[in-house]
């Protein structure tokens, strides 16, 4: 692995790190395949794209154990991570995102503080994921862009094509490829020719940090292979929403559940 000193120093610079595969493939590789199942099973946690068929994402991992848990809590994916971030933290969220070959939609631009502060009451973007690739990741197949440093600019919470006004218990604003929070086209596409754009890509076990309120995509995947990513998402103990928040997610979507993660140092 990299200096861990150096990937700090990238991270606070760029607001993002691409990691090779650090984490061991026999505590990654299982989750492919408990993978059909857990796309398979119904409920509010799982949404789909436009065509009703593909799974566009499902939620609530953290609720999970084997393999889901150990990869989030005691890996060294979780040292890194709590390296990055700088405080105590906590599995805030875990999902995976499954980009059909030739059905997975893109995801348009768009900050994720914007979305947990305005759903779950989150006070600050001390928060950063962790986008482990169960794929091979390649140009061809809709690989997470990331626009460097946007995460050092202040957040502000553009207009919303969903949100907490929509039908209640309806969040598919949270994951449509017509994104509620999701960044102006013409403003963010000015915004990746000044900074510029990194394309995300590498083989199965790569690991993308990010700044909770770094500017990210991706585009839609058009090849023969599946791109899927696993994200975790760790937040500052420091910075746990309120609890009684106005129209909070339920746990299926995110972990109210506070409590410091055991982590070793680097």
């Amino acid at each position: 692995m990299t200096d861990p000193k150096r990937l700090l120093a990238d991270f606070r610079r760029d607001g993002f790190v691409v990691v090779p595969p650090i984490t061991p493939h026999e505590i990654w590789a299982p989750l492919t395949g408990e993978l059909p199942s857990v796309l398979a099973e119904e409920g509010p946690q799982r949404f789909f794209e436009e065509d009703g068929a593909s799974v566009r994402a499902v939620y609530g991992l953290h609720r999970r154990g084997g393999p889901w848990r150990a990869l989030a809590e005691t890996s060294p994916l979780t040292a890194l991570a709590r390296l990055l971030l700088g405080e105590d933290m906590y599995v805030y969220q875990w999902k995976v995102n499954p980009k059909a070959a030739r059905r997975g939609e893109r995801w348009q631009w768009h900050r994720d503080f914007d979305f947990w502060r305005a759903t779950d009451g989150m006070p600050r973007p001390a928060a950063l994921t962790a986008a482990v690739f169960l794929d091979e990741v390649t140009a061809e197949n809709g690989p997470l862009r990331l626009i460097p440093g946007t995460h050092a600019d202040r957040p502000d919470v553009p207009a919303s094509s969903g949100g907490p006004d929509a039908e209640e218990g309806d969040w598919a604003w949270i994951t449509s490829s017509r994104l509620a929070y999701a960044l102006p086209d013409p403003s963010t596409e000015e915004l990746a020719r000044t900074r510029g754009v990194y394309e995300a890509t590498g083989p199965a076990g790569t690991a993308v940090f990010f700044h909770g309120n770094l500017v990210h995509g991706s585009g839609p995947n058009r090849s023969p292979h599946t791109r899927t990513l696993a994200l975790i998402s760790y937040n500052a103990v420091s910075n746990a929403p309120p609890a009684g928040h106005p129209g909070a997610r339920a746990d299926c979507f995110v972990n109210h559940d506070a409590k410091p993660l055991p982590v070793e140092e680097l």
